[in-house]
């Protein structure tokens, strides 16, 4: 795996000569799988950027999920860059199964379940035959344990990845603390039960051993926060209090009945097939548009910025960002706003998402950024309100200013 476009990514968050051992640890760990399930909710993002139909979207892949999620506003493409080839692919799996399983039954097993022993004969008959070389040279690979990663899916998917692995740590904290997850997840939101899981919540992230835990860079690797965006995701507070308060928001912001992220945080795991508590490309109502737009899914592997570049001008119409702007140093993150000027037409939408509440253009190094771009403060609020993983600080939806975009 070329793992350069990692480490230079990791790097553009600070001067080399400022990078630090933890800059280098973090550019190795990313190498591997370490999103099962991408963790901003395309809900929230189709709500902000309101896209017309036959709109052109650049983002950034992650797992892919929100890139097929895009399909349902009707794109003429949708374009999804990463530098973590892990990434790709698993939306290049994603893709496969959509074009060669013709049964949305198929389909939940396999992406939506991933246990069924089932599924590795699945993968070997019908969706390796659909990968090009690079992704069935990752899925055919062996881990440490020896085994292909396709077995992925034939004992719970969800439950692997570097934040599936650091989930299932967590679970086994509450475990020891008592905490009862089940309660958290199922139960009436004044059950006793309720209540008391939410107290001893409370006590562990609040106690010795989690300020411990919290004040280690290499902690947060897992959950694919390098060490720049740690220091944004803490600012003036201590991290096991914004970890805790962003927790809360995840499993009691929203219905967890139809909140799927709060069941990737307290089961790694989705209730069920149908259209109910599921990423939108996992819906059954979904299934048919889906496999009708695999071809308007381009995946890429690349810096965003330099693939930006390359586009040509006045193509693009939207493009998600995710957090990547955390990792950034104010040149880099001018370079990739004058590259979305470039490409973007004169109605483009720009999303993302910040670790802190503050925007990276509202700081002084980036002023001169704003005598273009504004931040759209109503598509903002709806975006951070409708956001169902709770995880983030904040949510920007930009435009061209009117000046501008003459």
């Amino acid at each position: 795996m070329n793992t350069q476009l990692i480490a230079d990514a990791v790097r553009n968050s600070k001067d080399r000569s400022e990078s630090t051992l933890w800059d280098h640890l973090f550019s190795i760990w990313f190498r591997r799988l370490v999103y099962t399930q991408i963790w901003e909710d395309p809900e929230a993002d189709l709500a902000a950027l309101r896209l017309p139909v036959g709109s052109t979207i650049v983002t950034i892949s992650s797992g892919g999920c929100n890139a097929l999620s895009y399909l349902t506003a009707k794109p003429a493409q949708v374009f999804a860059v990463d530098l973590n080839e892990a990434h790709l692919a698993l939306l290049k799996l994603k893709l496969a199964g959509l074009r060669a399983l013709t049964d949305y039954t198929d389909f939940w097993r396999y992406f939506g379940e991933g246990t069924s022993a089932d599924n590795a004969a699945l993968y070997r008959e019908r969706l390796r035959p659909q990968l090009d070389s690079d992704a069935r040279g990752f899925w055919d690979e062996r881990d440490f344990k020896g085994r292909p990663r396709y077995r992925y899916f034939t004992d719970g998917f969800y439950r692997h990845g570097a934040l599936g692995h650091f989930i299932g740590f967590a679970h086994r904290l509450a475990k020891f603390a008592k905490i009862d997850l089940s309660a958290l997840l199922n139960a009436e939101s004044n059950s006793p039960a309720r209540v008391e899981a939410l107290d001893r919540l409370h006590r562990l992230f609040h106690s010795a051993f989690a300020r411990f835990l919290t004040k280690t860079p290499a902690l947060l690797f897992s959950l694919g926060i390098p060490p720049q965006q740690r220091d944004l995701l803490g600012g003036d507070q201590p991290l096991n209090e914004v970890l805790h308060a962003r927790l809360l928001r995840l499993i009691n912001g929203y219905p967890n009945a139809t909140n799927y992220f709060a069941w990737q945080a307290l089961q790694r795991s989705y209730p069920g097939p149908g259209d109910t508590c599921l990423p939108l490309y996992l819906q059954r109502g979904k299934f048919d548009l889906m496999r009708a737009g695999t071809a308007l899914i381009t995946p890429v592997h690349a810096n965003l910025r330099v693939f930006l570049e390359r586009l040509p001008a006045r193509q693009v119409d939207a493009v998600v960002l995710l957090d990547s702007q955390d990792w950034m140093a104010p040149d880099e993150i001018r370079a990739l706003w004058n590259a979305i000027d470039r490409a973007g037409s004169d109605g483009v939408r720009v999303i993302f998402r910040t670790a802190g509440a503050e925007s990276p253009l509202d700081t002084e190094p980036l002023a001169p950024l704003r005598q273009v771009w504004e931040r759209d403060a109503a598509r903002s609020a709806i975006g951070f309100e409708q956001d169902r993983s709770g995880i983030y600080g904040g949510f920007h939806c930009y435009a061209r200013r009117a000046a501008a975009a003459t």
